[in-house]
């Protein structure tokens, strides 16, 4: 079999969820060849029967599974292939697979990789941003793609939507369409709530009798067990695999917490939201809609992108207090409708 589109976009969860938009646009512009996507082991659930995916290729972090991996593909003979990421692995996997016309960011060091190149960024009128799905939009439209909104969009599998309701019963949310999961951690510390303030909004929700789920990454066990002391009736979610928790996600009322990749999962699920901003922007990073809120420092130093700060003061100069009012005010004009529908769905 040859011929095809392959697109690469190995990680992370957000950035997974954000690109979806693109592999439905380069279904769209080459209709009946389908679209085959290369992506890290924990996130191919999310993409495995997504309308317009016909396969998943994983890739694994050793250069000895990436040697293999592009002899497959060449072995595919794929017509193009279209890298989202753009580190030197996946340029390699481009350059090397064997496509005819090989697609990527315009970045020092990968130029040679890529046959048709776009800009990664791009200028914006009065400090503007471009949202990431449409960064991803430009390029698969470049490649072919034929546009077809932002819209993101993953997969649950009824055998995930099973094992999610097993865990919230476990954890004691016998009722996830009134549930609110709270990311507290953060991949950066610099875009953090301090846990202290994340504490008081979890008192303000539980207050205003919300069950209070924390959604905990690789490694953040902690910061659940911290969270549960310092708001006793939190709910940690148990360690579980990408597919689980976005069927866990799926049934909740909405998800506040860290700008992060669960809270794209929640977009993408229909589910509202609400974050703090204070290095990244909301322009770039913020679901589009009025179902997902944010509130953001007003310091002239925010949106700096550093994930390390010798005077980090944005995030716990958000009041905790003045922050749980805004989130109430969000969850009460648009939790409850979307709650109750997800909820039905599950």
């Amino acid at each position: 079999m040859s011929g095809g589109v392959l697109a690469i976009r190995p990680r992370a969860l957000g950035d997974v969820v954000l690109v979806t938009p693109a592999l439905r646009a380069l279904a769209r512009g080459f209709p009946g060849s389908g679209v085959e996507v290369v992506t890290e082991r924990r996130y191919a659930p999310l993409l495995e029967g997504l309308e317009g995916v016909s396969r998943v290729w994983v890739l694994d972090r050793t250069w000895r599974a990436t040697a293999a991996l592009i002899a497959a593909l060449r072995r595919r003979s794929f017509e193009r292939v279209v890298d989202f990421f753009g580190n030197p692995r996946t340029a390699a996997i481009a350059a090397l697979c064997g496509a005819r016309v090989t697609a990527g960011y315009e970045l020092r060091g990968r130029r040679r990789a890529y046959s048709l190149r776009v800009p990664r960024e791009l200028t914006l009128a009065a400090g503007r941003r471009e949202h990431a799905s449409a960064t991803h939009m430009r390029l698969a439209v470049a490649a072919g793609g034929a546009a077809d909104g932002l819209e993101t969009q993953v997969a649950v599998s009824p055998a995930a939507r099973a094992t999610a309701a097993r865990l919230l019963a476990e954890a004691g949310v016998p009722e996830p369409g009134r549930a609110v999961g709270l990311v507290a951690a953060g991949t950066w510390p610099t875009k953090t709530w301090p846990l202290s303030h994340a504490a008081v909004l979890a008192r303000r929700l539980l207050g205003a009798r919300h069950a209070v789920v924390a959604i905990l990454g690789p490694g953040e066990e902690r910061v659940g067990t911290d969270l549960e002391t310092l708001a006793p009736g939190v709910a940690a979610l148990p360690p579980c695999d990408v597919a689980v928790l976005a069927a866990v996600i799926e049934r909740l009322f909405a998800v506040v917490g860290t700008d992060s990749g669960p809270r794209h999962l929640a977009a993408a699920l229909g589910v509202p939201t609400f974050a703090w901003f204070g290095p990244t922007h909301p322009d770039t990073w913020n679901p589009p809609g009025e179902r997902h809120g944010y509130v953001r420092t007003d310091l002239p130093c925010r949106a700096c992108d550093r994930t390390r700060c010798p005077h980090w003061n944005c995030m716990p100069g958000l009041d905790p207090e003045r922050v749980s009012l805004e989130v109430l005010d969000h969850l009460a004009r648009h939790g409850q409708a979307a709650g109750l529908g997800t909820a039905a769905r599950a």
